[in-house]
């Protein structure tokens, strides 16, 4: 069935279904094996179980549950979506097609999002002659629900589905082109095709769509933003593309801005190159004395992941894992140090602002970074320090999230699960896992390896927190004064939004307190409070000196 010309269908009218219909059988998509043709007939049949409303002939106790509005039964188109994208995660195209074709032969009308995913797949998939997959693309695109947001999606899916950077480049074109004299790119849309083009390793074209478009260095907040753009995207093997890049900015004269210096740390970062990073981070410090330019909390951010990657405390060439010694890079607690230095002594952390969302984004990001530094801390073994970085998030008026109790309970629990594995075959006692956990039967570790460490995060939370109470079978922990103890579900859940209530830091504390005795232990050390409250004293004092007069968060005037 041929495709029917674009004349005949306005921009602003919506395809009937036989056009649509026909718009995807043109693509032809390659047929699936048996099995997976069983799938998609399963699905099918699953799709038209589901009915919008009930029928008259169905039980009374269907029809009740229609009206459960709490139940919020999603459409049937709704649900097709949904089996769709699956599918295209699974990289089964041609099965998510033929999901598509479903959809339409039964007047659901998929969403513009869908028929961007169904314009990559078939544009992946089809046999189909290039000017019949052309209109294909003109009838959707030429859609007005079908938005430039709706565009950008389609960008990644081709990148997905590994179509030619300059083809997608070709297709923008052509949509723009679509949209008419009104339509003006916006810079998330030239942006995106400028990433796209530079991890293609095509940076001159990445810099001649700027060109194209129209978009020069003060179209930006920030002139150098396009230009470490193209840094980070750039391919992590492709050094010379990076040196084209800053070539090109000393020919425009543009000045140096820290997101290209972040943007080299992030490529650093990707690459896992210790030494480079930091060579970096003492060039951004040279400049500091004589420029504007300063560190800030993205790039400290990069630096601390590096460390809690790649620093090793005891260097062994036979061990580490890098073959640089820790000498050439800045040890975890000066770099801490040096960061808190910068923040407060020299006044340049941000001052908190006037509108209310602002200031809680600034708290977010001061909250993310100090998660990240205390990360670190832990995986170079240096509780003391982890202590510190603690302390001062509740100095500065910050909270104790789902997210730091996630953080110190994987940590945890790995540690407790392989103390257990090698003590075994030591054919000796797991003495951190009992410190930290109490006694147990290790046998308990020898199930569901998934299961294990959400029950040794259970036993974790129950044995550091200050009270217990009894639910059932089974013993929680009790909130006090300070706040609550989240339970392990909220934590493995920390990226969907809870309740704000407060967080109780107590058990946090105690894990870290047990585990730098643990350690003092095993160095042959004093066991005792007094031990390792001068420990933590001596870290402090490394870290924050009393020179930073630091400031806490509520009680900035806003």
């Amino acid at each position: 069935m041929p495709i029917v010309s674009l004349r005949l269908f306005p921009p602003y009218i919506r395809l009937t279904r036989p056009v649509r219909y026909a718009t995807t059988q043109a693509t032809n998509p390659v047929r699936a094996d048996q099995k997976n043709q069983d799938v998609v007939a399963a699905f099918l049949r699953f799709i038209d179980l589901v009915k919008d409303e009930p029928k008259e002939d169905q039980p009374q106790w269907i029809r009740d549950r229609f009206q459960r509005i709490d139940l919020q039964i999603p459409s049937r188109a709704k649900i097709a979506e949904n089996i769709v994208h699956s599918l295209f995660d699974r990289r089964l195209f041609a099965q998510a097609v033929a999901v598509y074709q479903h959809m339409l032969k039964e007047g659901l009308v998929p969403s513009p999002s869908t028929d961007a995913l169904f314009l990559a797949m078939s544009l992946a998939t089809s046999k189909a002659p290039g000017d019949t997959q052309l209109a294909a693309l003109k009838t959707i695109v030429a859609y007005r629900s079908f938005t430039e947001t709706h565009f950008i999606e389609l960008m990644d899916h081709l990148v997905a589905v590994n179509i030619p950077a300059d083809t997608i480049a070709d297709l923008a074109r052509l949509f723009t082109s679509i949209k008419g004299a009104d339509y003006h790119p916006s810079r998330s849309f030239v942006m995106k095709l400028v990433d796209i083009q530079t991890q293609a390793g095509n940076v001159v074209a990445a810099a001649e769509i700027l060109t194209e478009y129209r978009f020069k260095d003060e179209n930006f907040d920030i002139p150098a933003e396009p230009y470490a753009r193209m840094i980070k995207s750039a391919p992590a093997d492709d050094q010379a593309a990076v040196d084209w890049i800053m070539g090109m900015m000393r020919e425009k004269d543009v000045p140096v801005s820290i997101l290209v210096f972040n943007a080299i740390l992030a490529r650093q970062n990707q690459s896992r190159d210790l030494r480079k990073a930091f060579e970096f981070y003492r060039v951004l410090l040279h400049l500091a004395q004589t420029t504007p330019l300063r560190p800030d909390a993205v790039t400290y951010k990069y630096l601390f992941r590096l460390l809690g990657h790649q620093y090793k405390t005891k260097y062994k060439p036979n061990e580490s894992r890098r073959s640089e010694p820790p000498g050439h890079v800045t040890p975890p607690r000066q770099l801490f140090a040096e960061m808190m230095s910068l923040w407060f002594r020299t006044g340049y952390h941000p001052p908190a602002s006037e509108s209310i969302s602002e200031r809680q984004a600034q708290m977010d990001l001061d909250q993310g970074l100090l998660t990240i530094v205390f990360r670190t801390f832990l995986h170079v073994d240096d509780y003391a320090a982890a202590l510190v970085v603690l302390r001062t998030i509740l100095h500065l008026g910050l909270e104790v999230n789902e997210r730091l109790y996630s953080v110190v309970l994987r940590f945890m629990s790995r540690r407790v699960y392989y103390d257990v594995h090698w003590a075994r075959r030591q054919f000796t006692q797991p003495y951190l896992a009992f410190e930290l956990m109490g006694p147990f039967d290790t046998a308990k570790l020898d199930e569901d390896p998934r299961e294990v460490h959400q029950w040794i995060m259970g036993q974790l939370l129950v044995h550091n927190c200050e009270e217990v109470e009894v639910q059932g079978s089974r013993s929680v922990p009790k909130a006090t004064s300070r706040g609550r103890v989240p339970s392990v579900s909220e934590i493995l859940q920390q990226e969907h939004g809870l309740s704000g209530d407060k967080i109780d830091e107590y058990p946090i504390t105690q894990m870290l307190r047990r585990a730098l005795q643990m350690q003092f232990a095993a160095n042959g050390m004093p066991w005792g409070d007094d031990w390792r409250v001068r420990t933590v004293q001596a870290a402090r004092e490394e870290m924050l000196p009393s020179s930073i007069d630091t400031w806490s968060w509520p009680r900035k005037k806003v």
